[in-house]
């Protein structure tokens, strides 16, 4: 009876996952946002297989062997639960951490043994707390930056991401006896249009993106007081959120 259940539960994903009406969930990948039928589905297949050993795979993950003095290899520095959409199927409530420098999401193993850095091919997007996270990796894209997760920081006609990236650097102590090591953090946006990418981390860039209504955005700037130097997200999100109502017009 276990087994026929079984049998039955995977017949539901399978069905849920290749359904004609899937489009946004298996197309594009890029969002965990799931519809009723399917997310039953879901839940039915992750109760019969547990552990799942699709989820599981991945290289050993090693801890790091210093200590770092200032900063932190990770977006957030502890395991936080999120959602991942590994090797095409959704797993919810995993506890999970994302290390920025390797640019590898990192996830316990089924017994909390050891940790495992997830396959970078098989990850299509994951999240931490309100944070959505998708992966770049348009490689015949001439205009598309390099490879990696990008935090999505908005979607519709248009798309922003926010990517951040660190580097582990080290310099000499007081002493000169030993270095100390620190993380180096560099923030970069890029917007996508169509299928071009714009990287959008000043003032003349974001106008050259959005040259078609180049004007109309300078008065948006000037009349809600953005200021890309002292406050660039939030400066980007709200003048694209604007655009993109406008465009849709």
């Amino acid at each position: 009876m276990r087994l026929e259940s079984k049998t039955i539960c995977a017949l539901l994903l399978f069905i849920a996952l290749f359904r004609p009406g899937l489009k946004a969930q298996t197309a594009k990948k890029d969002s965990p946002v799931l519809d009723s039928a399917f997310a039953v589905a879901l839940r039915q297949y992750h109760a019969y297989v547990s552990p799942d050993p699709s989820l599981y795979r991945g290289a050993l993950y090693p801890e790091y062997a210093y200590q770092i003095k200032t900063g932190h290899p990770y977006f957030e520095d502890s395991l936080i639960r999120g959602a991942l959409l590994y090797n095409g199927v959704l797993y919810e409530h995993i506890p999970l951490i994302y290390d920025v420098v390797l640019d590898v999401v990192v996830i316990n193993d089924p017994y909390n043994i050891w940790k495992i850095a997830l396959n970078r091919e098989h990850l299509d997007s994951f999240t931490v707390e309100n944070h959505s996270f998708v992966r770049i990796g348009d490689s015949l894209n001439p205009t598309a930056p390099r490879n990696g997760f990008y935090e999505q920081l908005y979607r519709g006609r248009v798309r922003l991401f926010r990517k951040e990236t660190k580097s582990i650097q080290m310099e000499a102590s007081w002493a000169g006896l030993q270095f100390e090591k620190y993380t180096l953090t560099v923030i970069s946006y890029y917007l996508k249009k169509g299928e071009t990418y714009y990287a959008v981390n000043n003032r003349q860039s974001l106008l050259t993106a959005l040259k078609d209504k180049s004007s109309q955005v300078k008065k948006f700037i000037r009349s809600n007081h953005l200021r890309m130097r002292n406050d660039k997200e939030n400066t980007l999100v709200k003048v694209i959120t604007w655009y993109d109502g406008l465009t849709a017009r």
